[in-house]
Formats: C-alpha cells, structure tokens, sequence
C-alpha cells in the first residue's frame, strides 16, 4: 500500500515539474517568426536601382518642358523659343536662381564627351550600363569651363560642372536650366527636339527613373 502511495506522490510531482518547464522554456516557433513592418509603403530598392538626382529640388523644379512636350516658337511655355519639334528630354529650370548649380552624375558611367554644342553651350555626354542595356545621358547647358575631364570613369553622385550663366555663350543664350536626357544606345545623340512623334522612342523619360 505504501508503495502505491509513493509512487503516486513521485507521478504528481513529476507532472507539475513537466509543465513548470514547459511554461518556463522560449518558445522558439513564435521567435522565428518573420518580423512584418507596420508601414505597408515602405520598399527597398536595390542599390544599383538608387539613382541620383543631378541637380538639387530636380523633380520640383520641371515646371515648362517635360518628355514629350511639343513646342513651336509661336506655341511654347519659354519665351522667347527658337526650337520647334517634341522635346526630348526634361528641363530643370534654375532662371532665378543666381547661385551656382552644381550637377551630379545620376549612373555610374564613363564620360565619352564634352564641350560646347550649338543650343546647348557646354554639355557632358555619359555612356552606362543599367539593367542590361547601355544609354547615354546627355547633360546640357554646363559652364564649358567648369567641366570635368574627358574619358573618366564616374560614380553617381560624382561633380561633373556647374550650371551656365543664363542668356549668355556659357549656355548659347538659353535661360539658366538643365537639359537632362536619356538616349537608348551607345552612340551620343544631341538632339533636343524630333518633329515627328515616334522618333521620342529613341529616348527615355527621366522621370520614370526616379
């Protein structure tokens, strides 16, 4: 009989000692759980996709031509105009604003041309490689004397001139802006305007990068 009691008492007492230990162990499933951020807007790019803007207040700051923004002399949001054809690029307009604009590189890339072009003044033409496929960024009314040497590997974010002197030889009497253009390829193109509507596939919109 006392034997039976014995081990009844050692059966009870190890059962409350097999569920003290289970309430007091991690529960390890419940720490593996993958932690979800609150902010449901929240996206993490990759770094190759983080583009730099190349100028400061960029998007902001693209008030009268965007891609694709048809323009005549008789018909255009900049007075006076001289250029008539679909624009292929964007404008960062900077015509009041008397301090000096610095302009960044907005890929990593190899600057395969400056100098000064007619309607533009001083330019920066950078070749890239982004997501499989080469362009050529085209980087329009630079102050030719302030521009960074030929043949040079580039970091985005990189200095490569400063914005041209509105209305005078630095920017071929254009307002104080940037040019900023995108052509699908290898080979450097300085057209700002096409006449016909379907030759804009040549281009990309700089907007839909950033």
């Amino acid at each position: 009989m006392w034997r039976n009691i014995f081990w009844l008492i050692v059966f009870v007492f190890l059962g409350i000692w097999i569920m003290v230990k289970r309430d007091t162990e991690p529960d390890f499933k419940q720490e593996l759980k993958p932690v979800i951020t609150k902010n449901p807007k929240i996206r993490v790019k990759k770094d190759e996709e983080i583009l730099i803007e190349p100028v400061v207040e960029f998007k902001k700051r693209i008030t009268k031509k965007f891609f694709g923004t048809f323009v005549t002399p008789a018909d255009s949001p900049v007075n006076p105009e001289r250029f008539s054809g679909y624009h292929t690029g964007v404008d960062v307009e900077f015509d009041d604003v008397t301090d000096e604009v610095v302009v960044k590189v907005i890929f990593d890339g190899e600057i395969i041309y400056l100098g000064s072009v007619n309607g533009y003044g001083g330019v920066v033409a950078e070749k890239v490689f982004y997501k499989n496929e080469y362009f050529v960024v085209i980087y329009g009314h630079l102050d030719p004397d302030f521009l960074i040497k030929n043949n040079m590997i580039v970091k985005k974010g990189e200095k490569i001139g400063v914005l041209g002197e509105g209305y005078s030889q630095e920017t071929d009497g254009e307002r104080k802006h940037l040019h900023l253009g995108i052509v699908k390829g290898e080979k450097v193109n300085f057209r700002g305007y096409v006449q016909n509507k379907d030759e804009l596939s040549e281009w990309m919109d700089p907007l839909g990068l950033f």
